[in-house]
């Protein structure tokens, strides 16, 4: 019966090697077992971290190669984080864009969305602020009416309530998401209503291969955000 030492040893071999690749090489040595077998030997392997899974049915040895994830910034972010940090330089918030999920989706729709999270004392104020120095459209708290009626794949800014505690990362002089909190926040938010069933478990699944996910930081936050249980059940789903 295959092992996960099986597997491994053909892994530092092969270092890049697919599912039939493993089957053909098993299958000389007379060690394959059933399909399920090597399936769960192999969801082991990438639940522990030490094969990472490229795409369907590709595979590699863990190398180190997965870095912290950093959200880029844009010309709009430095704009908007010069104007913010000026008139309000004691505000919690951060800055990020959609299009930020684009590398981690199978289908890939038109995203052209900047989020301002913000505390929400002064929400109004910072919008107030970019609606009037904005070449784009601004919105404060949008319901999924508003968003499904003004915005969709609109280019737009929106402002949104920042949860307190939300797990935050400096990049570049900005503060922005970690990945941890834009996990939580695509499960639920109305700006996101689009990902659901297996395009939402293809974003976890591809984020979760690339980067290093805190899990206790994930679920903290899932927790203050009320959404523990279905952050859970994501991971349980796709064996993460």
């Amino acid at each position: 019966m295959v092992t996960t030492n099986d597997i491994l040893n053909f892994a530092f071999t092969h270092k890049v090697f697919t599912r039939k690749e493993l089957i053909s090489n098993l299958k000389s040595k007379d060690q394959v077992g059933s399909p399920g077998t090597l399936s769960e030997q192999l969801n082991r392997l990438l639940k522990s971290g030490q094969l990472i899974r490229i795409e369907r049915g590709v595979y590699k040895l863990f190398d180190d190669s997965r870095k912290d994830f950093l959200t880029a910034c844009t010309e709009d972010m430095r704009r908007i984080n010069q104007q913010i940090k000026a008139l309000f330089p004691f505000v919690d918030y951060c800055l990020w864009s959609a299009s930020t999920l684009m590398p981690y989706m199978h289908h890939i729709p038109n995203l052209n969305l900047l989020f301002v999270d913000v505390e929400r004392e002064v929400a109004e104020s910072i919008f107030n602020l970019l609606n009037v120095d904005s070449n784009k459209r601004v919105f404060l708290m949008p319901t999924l009416t508003d968003f499904e009626r003004y915005i969709n794949t609109n280019e737009a800014i929106i402002i949104r309530p920042l949860i307190s505690e939300s797990p935050l990362q400096l990049v570049e002089g900005i503060n922005t998401p970690t990945i941890e909190k834009i996990l939580v926040d695509i499960v639920g938010d109305v700006e996101f209503s689009f990902l659901q069933g297996s395009e939402i478990n293809y974003v976890y699944t591809t984020i979760f291969e690339r980067y290093g996910i805190n899990k206790n930081k994930l679920l903290r936050y899932a927790t203050r955000r009320g959404r523990k249980k279905e952050v859970e059940q994501l991971l349980n789903a796709n064996k993460l």
